[in-house]
């Protein structure tokens, strides 16, 4: 499966753009040991991670093909993935929409370092 990033997201995620970091695109479902265990919803949150290149990442065992490398992706959330996905900054708000080629999956996904809330 692949993803495209668009050069305005890489720009907000460039300085996690490197050899010793790695990106995740996280559904914050409660599931794994990087969920906020007990904050789901009724909704579909979804959080952009970056975590240090030795992080366990056996909860996110598919794999998207990007423009900026590989972006980890939870099993759990497999409904999610479909055609067209892509990571792009809303013009008016300048937050991060992920999408497909159906629908927007979420208006809003924060982008999280993973080192400064352990």
């Amino acid at each position: 499966m692949k993803i495209e990033v668009t050069e305005q997201v890489k720009a907000k995620l460039q300085k996690y753009l490197n050899e010793d970091k790695r990106i995740l695109l996280d559904l914050d479902d409660g599931f794994g040991h990087l969920s906020d265990e007990g904050t789901c919803a009724l909704l579909t949150k979804f959080r952009i991670i970056a975590v240090d290149s030795d992080e366990d990442l056996s909860d996110y065992t598919v794999h998207l093909d990007s423009n900026i490398g590989t972006i980890y992706f939870k099993d759990s959330a497999k409904d999610f993935l479909d055609d067209g996905m892509s990571l792009k900054v809303d013009p008016k708000t300048q937050l991060i929409i992920f999408s497909n080629s159906k629908e927007i999956i979420d208006k809003s996904v924060n982008v999280i370092d993973y080192d400064l809330v352990k």
